[in-house]
């Protein structure tokens, strides 16, 4: 039994581990780059952002599918997201040949970053989807660990 439960430890500790890993990786790519864009002070540094966003999305396959298991819908659409950046990105190529002075400038930054704001968060729904098998191997070390008799 003892064997069992440094088993448990050790299985748990490597799995939250790489899942902790992975999601730093996602969340240091994708979502913080679109905080990045949002508070950025000219199109130029938010048409950056925006692109390093997409090729992150791209190098990270979170282009299609969906970030949930279960609950598929509109809002957490990967390739909706993906096309949402896409057109943020030629509005943006658009907005900086506008004089900076320009109220149709700054209005349309604000516009976009509200847009920004606003676009879906991916990277804990992209984890569950990509490593629910892991959670399944997590729970059986602990049941044994913990001596559940539901199980």
């Amino acid at each position: 039994m003892k064997i069992l439960s440094w088993f448990s430890v050790i299985v748990t500790v490597l799995i939250v581990g790489f899942v902790v890993n992975e999601n730093y990786k996602l969340y240091r790519d994708i979502e913080s780059v679109a905080h990045r864009a949002q508070v950025a002070a000219d199109a130029e540094d938010m048409l950056h952002y925006m692109k390093t966003f997409k090729t992150n999305m791209e190098l990270h396959r979170i282009t299609t599918g969906y970030s949930a298991l279960i609950f598929k819908q509109p809002s957490n659409d990967l390739f909706l997201l993906y096309a949402s950046v896409n057109n943020i990105i030629s509005r943006l190529e658009q907005v900086k040949d506008l004089p900076k002075s320009d109220t149709a400038y700054q209005v349309a930054l604000d516009d976009l970053r509200g847009t920004i704001r606003e676009l879906e968060e991916p990277t804990l729904g992209v984890i569950w989807t990509r490593y629910w098998v892991l959670y399944l191997f997590w729970i059986w070390p602990l049941v044994h660990l913990f001596r559940f008799d539901f199980f």
